[in-house]
């Protein structure tokens, strides 16, 4: 697709009626999902009065809550969609593509199939990352022109195009080329690859570093921050051996604009992050007074929402060492785009590249890569 094709389809996006123009989805309903995203909207649903008469799931089990779960091939699923019920596909995961299920759905004679952002637009399920009201999933037209016209290729501004499409119409057919096995290191963004001095915010257990080396990143040394002690553990675990003599420092708490307690949910999972009803306190640190003097050349950023706030706290550092940054721009609904507004103000004359790695609006990443840098390559 060309910049004007994508220009023409933004612009359609933003001025397009929302799916809460039409009317809302009639009761009664089904949902295909009986994961965790599944049984908290059953529970929206029946507080608000919905009847929800099964689950559709793949890995069946009798029931939940009362309702139950059928395989897609139950002969009860086609006579819920002769009753004319209305199923909401509540997967809504970073590793599923949901419109295979949406057109399942429609063969099984479904009149109306709703995914997760049209459900949202309705108000018949819960927020959760980007997915939010719909007045704060879209950019200001003003704000969605900046940044289309401050991206540096082709495929930012159609990436960037098909994110705000799918938030505000619901489309699933948006998104549709995501790239998991090239997160952090993209195709067509110069990010640097010898003698990398990196920082890994959110370093979970350590996968973002095996990654990278898989592909070939020769690190001279790594700064990892992963605050969830069970994430923690694995971090250390899982980096003794993958780094070999590479000079790595493991730090045991978050990235912040200042040093502060602060408190967290802590599972285990790549969900943790800073909660006020957290269950854990941690300790946060600024990069800019924990790695003084220490000038990375690449910073990878997903913290769960804290990203804004770790990018304040190493302004000094993005000001000298100019290194190529990495930023998950999907865990509040505005980051897609106040996220690159703060990138570009902090490291100014750096490329901007916005590249989708997952499904469902998951995954989506800012990289800015700073001019020189690119030159050197």
């Amino acid at each position: 697709m060309t910049a004007d094709k994508a220009r023409d389809r933004l612009t359609a996006a933003l001025t397009a009626r929302s799916p809460a123009d039409r009317d809302s989805p009639p009761g009664p309903f089904v949902l295909y999902g009986a994961g965790s995203k599944g049984r908290e909207t059953l529970k929206v649903l029946q507080k608000q009065g919905h009847e929800v008469r099964a689950f559709i799931d793949r890995d069946r089990c009798d029931e939940h809550a009362g309702v139950p779960i059928l395989t897609p091939d139950d002969p009860a699923v086609l006579q819920f969609a002769a009753q004319g019920c209305t199923a909401i596909v509540t997967v809504f995961n970073p590793g599923v593509d949901p419109l295979p299920i949406h057109d399942l759905l429609a063969d099984k004679g479904f009149p109306r199939v709703v995914g997760m952002v049209e459900a949202r637009h309705f108000g018949l399920v819960s927020d959760v990352f980007w997915l939010a009201a719909p007045d704060q999933m879209v950019p200001p037209a003003h704000e969605a022109e900046r940044l289309f016209e401050s991206v540096a290729d082709d495929l930012s501004r159609r990436t960037l195009e098909e994110a705000i499409v799918l938030r505000k119409t619901g489309d699933v057919r948006q998104l549709r080329s995501p790239t998991p096995l090239d997160q952090y290191v993209p195709s067509g963004v110069p990010i640097p690859r010898t003698n990398v001095r990196f920082v890994d915010g959110g370093a979970f257990d350590g996968d973002t570093i095996v990654q990278l080396l898989n592909a070939g990143i020769r690190f001279e040394s790594v700064a990892a921050f992963e605050p969830d002690p069970l994430n923690y553990a694995a971090l250390v675990e899982r980096t003794k051996n993958p780094l070999g003599n590479i000079a790595a420092t493991l730090w045991p708490c978050g990235l912040d604009a200042v040093p502060r307690q602060v408190r967290f949910s802590a599972s285990g999972l790549a969900s943790s992050g800073i909660a006020e009803q957290g269950s854990e306190v941690i300790q946060t640190v600024a990069v800019d007074t924990a790695l003084r003097g220490w000038r990375p050349s690449y910073i990878k950023l997903d913290i769960e929402g804290a990203e804004a706030d770790a990018l304040r706290g190493m302004s000094a550092t993005l000001q000298t060492a100019r290194p190529a940054v990495a930023v998950c721009v999907y865990h509040k609904p505005a980051d897609v785009w106040q996220l690159p507004r703060l990138v570009a103000d902090l490291l100014p004359d750096a490329d901007l590249f916005l590249r989708s790695h997952a499904w469902n609006g998951f995954d989506l990443v800012l990289y800015a890569v700073p001019r020189e840098m690119a030159k050197s390559r």
